[in-house]
Formats: structure tokens, sequence, C-alpha cells
């Protein structure tokens, strides 16, 4: 049997830690914890109670957003959105006049400048 199919059996029957599979065979905890947890996908596995516990644990324990910093942090996100729609409407200008040159130079110099759909690249 590999390494990786040993640690995945060890951590699913006897319950060893990451950390102690990781001493044992030399590998990242995260790696072992990708390991176990596309194994479990693959055969459609249920979370172990280890799993279940941390995952609970991890909800329970997100803090609620002080309102104070909420509003800060949406200030800043509104700020942000008025940034990127400016620069939205530069680079929608930016487009059209450099759209409006290339038709220009087309009709001036009787030239076929926009690459035609389908065609390809002439062979050197």
């Amino acid at each position: 049997m590999d390494i990786k199919q040993q640690c995945i059996t060890e951590y699913l029957t006897r319950g060893t830690g990451y950390r102690k599979l990781a001493a044992k065979y030399g590998v990242s905890r995260t790696t072992i914890n990708k390991w176990v947890m596309i194994h479990q996908g693959i055969h459609n596995l249920p979370p172990t109670q280890k799993q279940q516990k941390y995952y609970i644990s991890s909800m329970n324990s997100s803090k609620q957003p002080d309102p104070e910093r909420q509003q800060d942090f949406d200030a800043a996100l509104k700020q942000k959105i008025a940034l990127l729609e400016k620069q939205l409407q530069w680079e929608k200008l930016r487009a059209d006049a450099l759209d409006t040159m290339i038709n220009i130079a087309e009709k001036q110099l009787n030239v076929s400048i926009r690459k035609k759909p389908g065609n390809q690249q002439s062979k050197k």
C-alpha cells in the first residue's frame, strides 16, 4: 500500500490526526487533508466525527461584524465601485475612439485593417 492510501486509511479508521500522520509519513498536513477530502468525495463518505466537530465549531466561532467597521468597509467598497465605474467609462470611450480611428483609416487608405473572422495567417 502506498503512503497516500496508508494515510487515508489510518485517518478514517483509527482517527489519527493530520499532524501525527504528517510527522509519521513526512508529508504535509494540508496534503494529507486534501487526500482525505478527495477520497471522501469520490466514495461519497460522510465526514468523520472529528471533521464534523471542527467544521461546526469553526462556523459557531465566527464573530458578528462591528457596525462601525462594517460602515467603513461599505464606504470603502462604494468608493472602489465608483473608481471602477469611472475606469470602465474611460475604457469604453477609448475603445470607441480606436474603433473610429480604424474606420476612418480603412476608408481613407482603402485598406482592410481589421482581421476578418475565419481567416488564417499567411505562411511565409
